[in-house]
């Protein structure tokens, strides 16, 4: 009722010329009849028959009005939009300016699509190549190694490990735009998942003489593997990275159905910086005082997770730790193991 209220309001008001101009008239000839002492029947009928066809043309104008109003509220609700000639409400000259306008818009938005996708393309082709010929010296770098002496073979083995990482992450980037056309969805249990991004970080753990501690991970995901690991793997090596001493402990509470915590001991992070640690870009001071910190990690597992139904959230304590929870929206399908 408020809404059509307020429209009829919008109506007077973009009609206040026309409903002025009406009023000034039929003061003039209501100033007329009176001078030439004409009788009042004459006033109230003059008032019958323009006041009906004042309220058409009003009723008119509102339909006209709606009809418009409709229509650019429908351009809105678009991320781009494509205009049809049975779109647009018939008008006047400009209507028909207008009409031109947005369909000159509406073509050169589609233009700038077609190039925009065109040179993605042309952009994945060329990291995509470009990711092929970088594996060549990589691997002969990697056979280099092999034949040196530790510990400086470890020390550049581990540095080939983080080359190899980042160029993944690289591409990985790229593809986010378009990352639901890569899901393949199957059911893991969280341990089997787990295991497996720690396997892939064993030597550095070994190398930093991390503890790892894994309890009660087992409850099942149906998830991508890829696209879970990934987000499992930027938030394990963030702890690794930023721990010296103690461990990192993976764990799914009982009485929290969906929710995996990973937490390590490392040096923590900054109250301030904790609500922008998921931010394109944003590094922190932690990341300030490491050089080699991207700020993408956390950003693309957040996109990531939203896009596989998991929430991610962080807390942080300077000199405790820092703890990181995902929470998927369906909740992990809980393995009950059946008594003897």
């Amino acid at each position: 009722m408020r809404k059509i209220v307020s429209f009829i309001g919008e109506v007077l008001k973009e009609n206040l010329a026309f409903i002025s101009i009406y009023l000034v008239v039929v003061a003039l000839f209501v100033s007329t009849f009176y001078l030439h002492d004409v009788a009042f029947a004459v006033y109230s009928d003059a008032l019958f028959f323009t006041l009906p066809v004042l309220g058409i043309f009003l009723c008119y104008r509102g339909w006209r009005l709606w009809r418009q109003h409709q229509f650019l509220v429908k351009l809105q609700k678009q991320p781009w939009f494509q205009l049809l000639e049975e779109d647009f409400v018939k008008g006047g000259l400009l209507e028909r300016d207008y009409r031109q306008l947005l369909q000159k818009v509406s073509q050169q938005i589609q233009r700038l699509n077609s190039e925009a996708e065109i040179q993605e393309k042309e952009l994945m082709d060329y990291y995509g190549l470009w990711t092929h010929q970088i594996k060549t010296p990589l691997a002969a770098l990697d056979l280099m190694v092999q034949q040196t002496q530790p510990p400086i073979n470890k020390e550049m083995k581990d540095e080939l490990f983080k080359i190899q990482q980042y160029l993944d992450m690289m591409l990985q980037y790229l593809r986010l735009q378009s990352i639901h056309n890569d899901f393949r969805f199957e059911t893991f249990t969280l341990e089997e998942l787990v295991k497996k991004v720690i396997k892939k970080y064993a030597s550095f753990f070994i190398y930093k003489d991390l503890e790892v501690q894994l309890d009660n991970l087992t409850g099942k995901i149906t998830t991508d593997e890829k696209w879970f690991c990934f987000i499992l793997e930027q938030v394990i090596f963030n702890a690794i990275k930023y721990t010296k001493t103690g461990g990192i402990t993976i764990f799914s509470p009982a009485d929290s159905a969906g929710a995996l915590h990973i937490k390590d001991t490392g040096q923590g992070i900054l109250a301030e910086d904790v609500p922008r640690v998921f931010e394109k870009g944003y590094t922190g001071f932690n990341g300030r005082e490491n050089q080699k910190a991207s700020g993408l990690g956390l950003f693309m597992s957040r996109e990531i997770a939203q896009q596989l139904g998991i929430e991610i959230s962080l807390t942080s304590e300077i000199g405790i730790g820092t703890e990181v929870v995902l929470v998927s929206q369906q909740g992990w399908q809980k393995e009950w193991k059946k008594e003897r």
